[in-house]
């Protein structure tokens, strides 16, 4: 009789699972929470905080939920997330975060943010991490002429948007201070918190003084977090598919086998190799001196290991139907934790953190 394994408890476990959530069985023991820490709060972007225009404030915003910001050189990514689109139209940058994050107004769920006015200090498809210099603030204006004071104008989406909407100002769809916390360990000078000018009238009934508004935290950035960025080549479709940054998503198609796949750590090194369905084990990789797998060679398993000191988690997702658990090893002799997969089963995705 073939031995069972903790891989294939844990495969039956998960099968079990999904029959809990499709059909209301309420199985006492199993319980299933997330941690609150693993998503980032979304900050503030610049040290200063001096508001010269507020969202549907008359003269430049009447109809829109942007703010204008003066007094930094420079705006910090406000989240961990992935420029999205960039133009030295107007300085137009757009950048969404690759997790969900947490909202000032204690909600959690995507964001987009649009800076104006200045220089992305990035390429298209960069992952930028929390609190580091995204984005030049200066005053461009039609065709990248400079024509406005140095301000940054600020809009916040809530959820995923990559391109701009036909009027740049018109991009936000949710107030700053309902979105963006201060952060007090990066904003460290407030001058105004945002009232509206001497004359001047707010649209939309938006209010006029956000002083009392906007909520705080000290979180500080992990100085020592590791960042694995990934991607899998896809068989049926004969290309590599976008790289993907730690847990943020998964790399590959469901339904379309990988049969390579490309891996680089922020810093360190990581090592990595792929078992073919119906052969053997190839030779390991380290980082992207070379790619682990064969096009034509669909993969059935998969081993990593970093020498970081930290551990490295990653599973398969099978073209079956569902995801194995993650392991942390890396042996070609222990089925349980030392690579991921089921061989003869091919693998559609992998995913992959550090912690």
């Amino acid at each position: 009789m073939k031995r069972i394994t903790k891989k294939s408890i844990c495969t039956i476990l998960s099968f079990m699972l999904v029959f809990v959530a499709a059909f209301g069985v309420n199985i006492g023991f199993v319980s299933v929470k997330t941690k609150a820490a693993s998503y980032e709060k979304a900050w503030f972007p610049m040290s200063t905080m001096n508001l010269t225009q507020l969202a549907y404030e008359s003269y430049s915003h009447t109809n829109s939920a942007h703010i204008d910001c003066v007094g930094s050189d420079y705006a910090i990514a406000p989240f961990t997330g992935t420029v999205k689109y960039s133009s030295s139209n107007y300085g137009v940058m757009i950048f969404q975060s690759n997790d969900k994050v947490y909202y000032a107004d204690g909600s959690l769920d995507y964001m987009t943010v649009m800076y104006m006015h200045g220089k992305c200090l990035k390429g298209v498809g960069s992952v930028v991490s929390q609190g580091t210099n995204l984005y030049e603030i200066s005053g461009l204006g039609s065709g990248g002429a400079y024509v406005y004071a140095k301000h940054l104008d600020l809009g916040v989406y809530r959820g995923r948007a990559s391109t701009p909407t036909s009027y740049y100002s018109q991009f936000g769809n949710t107030y700053p201070f309902n979105a963006l916390y201060i952060n007090k360990s990066f904003t460290t000078s407030i001058i105004n918190k945002g009232v509206v000018a001497s004359g001047n009238y707010v649209n939309n009934g938006g209010p006029t003084n956000y002083s009392n508004l906007w909520k705080y935290t000290t979180d500080t950035i992990d100085t020592n977090q590791i960042n694995v960025t990934y991607q899998t080549y896809d068989v049926s479709k004969g290309a590599w598919l976008s790289n993907v940054v730690n847990g943020s998503d998964y790399a590959g198609i469901f339904g379309h086998s990988v049969s390579a796949v490309y891996a680089s750590l922020s810093k360190g090194n990581i090592t990595y190799a792929v078992h073919t369905r119906g052969g053997s084990w190839l030779p390991a990789v380290t980082n992207r001196s070379d790619y682990a797998g064969i096009y034509s060679k669909p993969i059935d398993g998969i081993m990593m290991k970093t020498d970081t000191g930290k551990t490295i988690h990653y599973r398969v997702h099978l073209r079956a139907g569902y995801w194995l658990p993650y392991v942390t090893g890396y042996s070609t002799s222990d089925s349980n934790n030392g690579y991921a997969g089921d061989f003869g089963k091919e693998i559609d995705a992998i995913q992959i953190y550090l912690s």
